[in-house]
């Protein structure tokens, strides 16, 4: 059996599911009560629609690519490379109160090596339709130099006040879903990301992988990381640039 993957077959296949999924999200999103949202033992919101969009994409892929397997925030069962590593709804609780601030986040992976060219990863707003994936021609992140550094938190964190404040050089803003917010930065919207609590794998390897094909480094308790391969990776995690790293770790001091 080839045990490999084309980018060029793969956009075919997401490119097949993705009206199916958005025509789902549409028809539940009208209905508070079609969400079915339910607390899972970790506390954390789940939906109708993070179930269904896993099941989607399982069918999907295993059947196109039997030998990955497949592990889902959703369906946890069997990380083991190679594998497809799914976040059907990385924003859940933005998703439930409406907002739009969340993303599909999806890749396969040979290995956790951020840099390897086997490697493969899309995020998608499906609210927005922003969208990104390794294949793309990436240019340089950072479209212009600008006067201050700009970083996204999580909403939950910049309500709990846990960085300390920022200054004219550097700028944090709260934005839902972890995984839409390393897709912006991959794509330039702004100059970092940084999160103090553990991320699943699933939250984070596919905007670290995008973000890591920009030149943009994962940093983890000072240390730059380049692999990708538990299930649960500690905090706190900040991605940026390596020359704006001394300036943007200042605000976990807090």
């Amino acid at each position: 059996m080839n045990k490999t993957i084309d980018s060029i077959e793969i956009l075919k296949i997401l490119n097949k599911i993705k009206p199916e999924i958005c025509q789902f999200i549409d028809s539940k999103m009208n209905d508070f009560d079609a969400l079915e949202v339910s607390t899972k033992i970790d506390l954390t919101p789940v939906t109708i629609i993070d179930i269904e969009i896993s099941k989607i994409f399982k069918e999907a892929f295993t059947n196109a690519y039997p030998f990955l397997n497949f592990y889902s925030e959703e369906d946890p069962e069997n990380f083991n490379f190679p594998c497809v590593i799914l976040d059907p709804i990385d924003g859940t609780k933005e998703l439930a109160q409406g907002l739009d601030e969340c993303a599909i986040s999806f890749g396969i992976y040979f290995s956790g090596d951020l840099s390897s060219s086997e490697n493969f990863s899309w995020i998608f707003n499906p609210f927005t339709h922003f969208k990104a994936h390794s294949s793309q021609n990436f240019i340089s992140s950072r479209k212009k130099k600008r006067s201050s550094l700009y970083g996204l938190v999580s909403n939950t964190e910049f309500e709990a006040d846990l960085y300390t404040s920022p200054t004219p050089e550097v700028i944090v803003m709260p934005k839902g879903s972890i995984a839409y917010k390393l897709a912006l930065l991959s794509q330039g919207v702004c100059d970092f990301v940084m999160t103090k609590r553990p991320k699943n794998i699933w939250d984070i390897i596919a905007g670290s992988h995008l973000c890591h094909r920009k030149g943009i480094s994962l940093f983890q308790n000072n240390v730059e990381i380049t692999s990708l391969d538990s299930p649960l990776i500690d905090g706190p995690l900040v991605w940026c640039k390596k020359e704006d790293y001394p300036k943007v770790k200042n605000l976990l001091q807090k």
